[in-house]
């Protein structure tokens, strides 16, 4: 999944079947990949209601009973979504990579007898194939921010390292400390309610005073809480990996740079047309300014802030968030 919005691009491969094999793939994989993170969100909801109840003597309430029936139901849909989503047709991922293996070997088998020069356009062709499913607002390495499961490399890093001060390194894993601003000694809404804990999906938003970032927040996971009061503290993840595989990067930061994603089973809350939101683009964890358009039962119609030709598209209800975030 990349974490910025795609830009308008001219790959020059037309209709070219491998290219637009190669492109559905990667789409299914992130419909894949977006299984796997709900089912990870709602085990570490599933871990905190157990440890809750066996702290309470083992003694469920019907109530807490009920919930964690319909987590397990929906963790295993979840996971049978995924399943599908690798193996049986409209998608089946693992006959498609055959297929698209299968069509390189021929193209392979037709190519000219200089192997040099052959190696070269088959380099090349396959750096132009991945760059036309990254999202690469940049040229510099380093800004690249495509993150596409297992398939494309993307930058790890939010903010700029020059902007960030680097509390250490734990695990392999660079902390960066990102002071919001402060939230008094009564704390946000979200902080009070309940709403951050660990394993809870957040929006981090971007520091308003930095330059060369897009959108206004990522979509990150609480890791630890620390201190209590003025002084508390979050430590949140990417989840994406970075170009080299290691660990999101994770950040300190305060409850008034975090605006809480809604849990799979909690109560989505209804906006009207014409109403100024916050919103996960489609196929990435960056979040933007929209505006909505329509609605119906799973989906909100936004148009995105600055989109071109007044394009809309649709965002599941839970990656809708209300503009004020507090």
């Amino acid at each position: 999944m990349s974490r910025n919005r795609p830009r308008p691009r001219d790959n020059g491969f037309g209709n070219n079947e491998e290219l637009e094999l190669w492109t559905k793939i990667c789409q299914d994989i992130r419909k894949s990949k977006e299984k796997f993170d709900q089912q990870n969100s709602l085990s570490a909801q599933i871990k905190a209601l157990v440890d809750k109840i066996a702290h309470d003597g083992n003694q469920p309430t019907m109530a807490e009973h009920d919930q964690l029936d319909s987590w397990l139901r929906l963790s295993q849909k979840l996971s049978e979504d995924e399943r599908s989503i690798m193996q049986d047709e409209p998608c089946d991922v693992i006959k498609n990579l055959e297929l698209l293996t299968a069509l390189r070997k021929a193209s392979e088998a037709e190519a000219p007898p200089n192997r040099s020069a052959s190696f070269n356009k088959s380099r090349k062709k396959r750096n132009e194939v991945e760059g036309s499913v990254t999202d690469s607002p940049s040229a510099s390495g380093a800004d690249k921010t495509a993150r596409s499961k297992g398939t494309v490399p993307r930058s790890g890093s939010v903010s700029s390292s020059t902007q960030a001060r680097e509390g250490g390194r734990q695990d392999n894993i660079m902390v960066k400390i990102e002071e919001g601003p402060s939230e008094g000694t009564k704390g946000t809404v979200a902080e009070r309610s309940g709403l951050l804990v660990v394993g809870a999906e957040v929006v981090f938003k971007h520091n308003k005073n930095k330059q060369g970032v897009e959108g206004e927040g990522i979509q990150c996971i609480i890791k630890a809480v620390s201190g209590d009061g003025p002084k508390k503290r979050y430590d949140v993840q990417d989840p994406e990996p970075n170009e080299n595989g290691e660990q999101g990067a994770v950040y300190k930061t305060t409850a008034a740079s975090l605006i809480p994603i809604p849990q799979l089973s909690a109560h989505l809350s209804t906006y009207p047309v014409g109403k100024q939101v916050l919103a996960r683009y489609p196929d990435t964890t960056t979040f933007y300014r929209a505006e909505v358009m329509g609605a119906r039962k799973d989906v909100y119609r936004l148009k995105f802030e600055g989109e071109e030709d007044d394009k809309e598209m649709e965002v599941d209800r839970r990656f809708v968030l209300d503009i004020l975030g507090k």
